[in-house]
Parts: structure tokens; C-alpha cells; sequence
């Protein structure tokens, strides 16, 4: 994965939206107070069931149904959003408190990867990065 500035990324799907997974239900609460005070109306709950599907295909309405495969990383992917708008979610999940989840959004590589690869290689990141490490993809 790559580091780009949010504002110079185009969006590679028109659907304006957040994926998120792995919340608890007042943590669910909190994301959807803080979004709709930052003007976030489409949000796509990922289920432990579904990480086999393709970011295409979850932006798309196909979720596919498999076996749990039980991701424990919270995480929040955005697509097509305004760096703005990002931005103000972030700082409003700080100001409730609620510990950083892996935050990223879609990019013309990522849209063809599964839900479970893109929490993975995030995860990975997270992990080189408190580190101080360095990771070829």
C-alpha cells in the first residue's frame, strides 16, 4: 500500500460511503453521531461473514456470505469522500474517545482486493509503523 495525500486521490467508484467493522454497539452509536454531524449518510457494515467480499463488490451491494473468518481489527474504510469530511470524523471519533480504529481509504488497487486483505495489510502497516520498521508491498 501506498502513502498519498487524501486530496490528490480520485475517487475509483462513485458510491460516497464508509465500510466499517468489528464495532460494538455504543461504538456503533458514536460512528453514526459523529457522521451524521459530518454529513456522512452511507455507511456499509461489514459482518464477520463477509470479508471474503471484494471492496468492488461490498460498494456494489454483492456481499457474499462464507465462514467467519474473525478479523480482530476495527476498521474504517472510506470511499469517494472529500478529504474534509474525512478529516472531521477522525476528529470527531477523538473527541468521543474511542481508540483509533485502522483507518484507509479505496484506491484503484485496493477496490479489487477483499475486505479481509485490505484489514490485513492495514493491520501489517499499523504494526511496521509503531515499529519503526520498513515494508515492501
Amino acid at each position: 500500500m501506498s502513502f498519498e495525500k487524501m486530496k490528490d486521490l480520485k475517487g475509483v467508484h462513485e458510491r460516497s460511503c464508509m465500510m466499517i467493522y468489528h464495532f460494538s454497539p455504543k461504538e456503533m452509536q458514536a460512528i453514526q453521531s459523529v457522521s451524521r454531524l459530518t454529513g456522512i449518510r452511507d455507511i456499509i457494515t461489514i459482518e464477520a461473514n463477509q470479508l471474503e467480499t471484494t471492496v468492488k463488490d461490498i460498494l456494489d451491494n454483492h456481499m457474499q456470505q462464507g465462514e467467519d473468518l474473525g478479523v480482530n481489527e476495527k476498521v474504517i474504510v472510506f470511499n469517494n469522500m472529500p478529504s474534509s469530511k474525512v478529516n472531521l470524523f477522525i476528529d470527531g471519533l477523538k473527541k468521543m474517545r474511542m481508540a483509533r480504529p485502522l483507518i484507509a481509504v479505496v484506491t484503484e488497487y485496493s477496490i479489487n482486493w477483499t475486505f479481509k486483505e485490505l484489514a490485513e495489510n492495514l493491520s501489517e502497516e499499523r504494526a511496521v509503523l509503531r515499529n519503526g520498521n520498513s515494508t515492501a508491498h
